[in-house]
C-alpha cells in the first residue's frame, strides 16, 4: 500500500519509491525495499530481477504460504515495466487478492482453534478416564 501511495499519490519514480520506503525505518518492508533498491542501483539489474533476488533473501524472514510468494512474485515482473497509473491499478488488484488471503487465512485460524481446543478437552478426558 505505501509502495502504491508512492507511486501513485506522490508521482514518484519506481527507485525513489523504494528508497524513500526504506528511510528511517527499521521494519522488515523497509529492508526489503531497500535491498531491492540496492540491487537495482548497485549490481545494475533490473528491478524485476532485484526484487526476485531480494525475495529469495528474506523468504526465510517472512512465514508466508505458497500462494502469498506467488503474489509478491507477479509484482516484481510488473513493477518498473508500465507506467505509473497501470503500476497503481495493478498494486490495487495485488492488495486486493492479499486481502482475500487473509481473510481465508483468519477463518482457516477460527476453524483450527475449534479443532484444538476440542482436542485439548478430549486430550484431557482420555487422560482422566485412564488414571480412573
Amino acid at each position: 500500500m505505501e509502495l502504491e501511495n508512492e507511486i501513485h499519490y506522490m508521482n514518484r519514480p519506481l527507485g525513489q519509491a523504494l528508497m524513500f520506503l526504506s528511510q528511517g525505518k527499521t521494519n522488515r518492508t523497509s529492508r526489503f525495499a531497500r535491498r531491492v533498491y540496492e540491487l537495482h542501483k548497485k549490481m545494475e539489474i533490473s528491478i524485476e530481477a532485484a526484487w526476485h533476488k531480494s525475495l529469495e533473501e528474506f523468504r526465510s524472514q517472512w512465514p508466508i504460504q505458497r500462494d502469498e510468494w506467488d503474489l509478491l512474485f507477479c509484482i516484481g515482473e510488473v513493477l518498473g515495466k508500465t507506467d505509473r497509473e497501470s503500476q497503481s491499478s495493478f498494486l490495487f488488484l495485488m492488495r486486493e487478492k492479499f486481502a482475500v488471503r487473509e481473510k481465508a487465512a483468519e477463518e482457516d485460524r477460527v476453524k483450527k482453534d475449534k479443532l484444538y481446543k476440542n482436542l485439548g478437552a478430549l486430550g484431557g478426558l482420555a487422560v482422566v478416564l485412564v488414571l480412573i
